[in-house]
Order: structure tokens, then sequence, then C-alpha cells
């Protein structure tokens, strides 16, 4: 289980965070939805260890992740970053291996172990087919399914992804969502994911964060924080949402 208590992040003199506190068990999903500037990169970017706290707590399995070193972090947290960071000139096959330098030996050589992983990772991307084409080969959806299979090849408990499907179509978008919770059911990983697109929040998350200016304004199951109320209040514009015949929200839309 995640644990984090009272989370601040100060940037520049300006809060950013401010007393974030929240729970994530094992093989859960956790949607990080608000408009821009609320804080949810630099939320997933708290967690990872790759901006500093100004206090607070983040454990994870009894273990303070603000204790441990770069590699030690690494085998507790794969992430998935907003912008593409896919390097030119590599194959696929030796991308997705790079998700195993956390548990290289001290050659630092993968093992049979970790291309039988990578190779697992691609197959579960529908990535195999690529194992040999370079980065720069790929199309925006191969690249985003490759990171993810990175990010799986890594093999850690929890996974951070921030707008992972930003600059993708929605067939692609959907492709990737797809594949992504398909794999987090089945490994019951913990995770944490930042999101725009509130009707892809209220699908596949089982609970969700609801930012506002860097300060958690509700949290709870989608159908609890999604409201007409609560959406129209953060995002500053009057929000409608669409329901079936019972009380279960199937579209959220602007109010035009």
């Amino acid at each position: 289980m995640l644990h984090v208590e009272t989370l601040s992040v100060t940037m520049n003199q300006k809060a950013i965070l401010s007393g974030i506190s929240f729970e994530l068990h094992k093989g859960k999903i956790l949607g990080l939805i608000g408009p821009n500037g609320a804080g949810k990169t630099t939320l997933i970017r708290a967690i990872n260890g790759s901006v500093d706290i100004e206090q607070g707590k983040i454990v994870f399995k009894k273990q303070d992740l603000t204790a441990l070193n770069v590699q030690e972090h690494a085998r507790f947290i794969a992430t998935v970053p907003q912008n593409r960071i896919i390097p030119a000139g590599f194959t696929v096959r030796q991308i997705v291996l790079m998700g195993r330098t956390p548990y290289l030996n001290w050659f630092g050589r993968s093992t049979k172990e970790d291309e039988q992983i990578a190779e697992q990772a691609m197959r579960r991307t529908d990535t195999l087919s690529l194992a040999d084409v370079t980065a720069d080969e790929l199309s925006g959806g191969e690249q985003q399914r490759v990171i993810l299979a990175r990010a799986f090849a890594q093999n850690t408990p929890l996974l951070l992804l921030d707008e992972p499907t930003t600059h993708l179509d929605i067939r692609f978008q959907m492709e990737f969502l797809d594949l992504l919770f398909e794999h987090v059911r089945e490994e019951k990983m913990s995770v944490i994911i930042a999101m725009h697109d509130l009707n892809q929040a209220m699908r596949f998350c089982d609970e969700v964060l609801l930012l506002s200016q860097g300060k958690i304004y509700a949290s709870g199951k989608p159908q609890d924080v999604l409201t007409e109320k609560k959406l129209s209040t953060v995002y500053q514009y009057p929000i409608k949402i669409k329901y079936n015949h019972g009380d279960t929200p199937v579209y959220i839309y602007p109010k035009f």
C-alpha cells in the first residue's frame, strides 16, 4: 500500500502542493484529475523522487521512499512521463531492456532473465514485432506502447503515468489504456495516472483525486467525485453529466 501524508512541495517560494494525503491499495488504479496547474504532474514527480518535498511522508510497503537511492527507488516505481522521451538510434528491444537497468549486475550486463522479462513486456504491449525497429521509425502510438513496455519490464509494484495519451488519437488512446489496465489488473499493480479526459477517468479508475490549486478538492469513487457541482466549481466552467436509466454517469461534457 502507498501512503502519502501531508505532502507539500514549494518551488521558487510558491506552494505547488499543500497538505496532500491519500492511500492507494494493491491492485488499485488512482486517477489524478483537475485543470492545468492543479498539481497533477508535480504530485507524480514528488512520488517518483524527481522533485524535492518540503514536508510530508511517502511510504510504500512500509518503506520510506524519500530515503532510497535512485536504483532502490527504481525497483519500487516505474514512470511513464507526459512527454515521450525515447532514445533515437536504439532498437525497440534495446529500449525495453533499459527497464531492467535497476537490476543489472556489477558488470552492467543484462541476463537471460532480463531478456525474457523484456520480451514478455513487448508481447503484452503488442510491440514484439517491432523489436528490431529503431525508435525514429516508430509512429507516435507505437512509441508510447514501447515506453509502456519499458515500464512493464521494470517490474515494479507501483506505476505512475502522467497524461500518457495526450498526443494520441482516440483509437490509440483506447488501445493504450486497454493494454495498460489489462496488465495492471492481472499483475495486481498499483497505478497512479494523471488524466485530462474525465470520461476515461470514470471508466478506468477505481478512485480519483480531484485537485485544485495544489490541494485535494475531493477524493473517492469516480461516481462520487465526478459530479456536476464539483467539476463545475473546480474547472470554473459549467459541466453536465449524462446518466443512464439508473444513477451511473455515462458521459461528462461541458455545457454549451
